[in-house]
């Protein structure tokens, strides 16, 4: 019982130790209260851009965030490991949310418009992605840009959502379609 008990504690202050790293090393991303940031977490904030975190965050292992834009994270957002996050302009995240593992999100594409320059030299296209309250995104889903997901909803295993989905719904598949309400 006592090593469990310290195994607790010991873990509870490497988790602290590990948020006051990333707080001194990013100091433009902002963590709130409580927040717990687990192992391999790898964050690349580029100058502009803005990185908020309500309190009571939970980030498990090896997430990786690249931001140039604006990544704003409601309270008590969870993420499952290995996810990602590649903010070009604008990510909202409601609070409650639940981020499964391996979940993609990205508010931009590469271009692909000209067959004669590479698909890495044509830019991007970009548009802002919005996610609501209380959302769960299932494992393996995938958001892309310019889709707002409403309120309530669930987005289920291995989805790609590529067009809005309204508050409370149920979407699954790919592309994500609604299957049904949950009022």
């Amino acid at each position: 019982m006592t090593s469990s008990w310290l195994k607790r504690i010991l873990g509870g202050l490497h988790r602290r130790l590990r948020l006051l790293a990333v707080r001194a090393t990013h100091p433009s991303a902002r963590f709130g209260s409580k927040c717990d940031i687990r192992a391999q977490f790898d964050l690349d904030v580029f100058p502009g851009a803005n990185i908020r975190f309500g309190p009571g965050c939970i980030v498990d292992r090896a997430m990786t965030i690249e931001c140039y834009g604006s990544l704003d994270i409601g309270p008590r957002t969870i993420f499952g490991h290995h996810c990602t996050l590649a903010v070009r302009e604008s990510l909202i995240i409601g609070e409650d949310c639940l981020i499964a593992e391996l979940v993609s999100i990205r508010d931009h594409d590469h271009r692909c418009d000209d067959l004669t320059i590479p698909f890495r030299e044509q830019g991007a296209v970009v548009a802002p992605v919005r996610i609501g309250r209380n959302v769960w995104l299932g494992s393996k889903a995938t958001v892309l840009k310019g889709v707002t997901i409403g309120d309530n909803a669930v987005i289920g295993a291995n989805a790609v959502v590529t067009r809005d989905i309204p508050a409370n719904a149920i979407a699954v598949g790919v592309p994500a379609r609604v299957i049904r309400m949950r009022d």
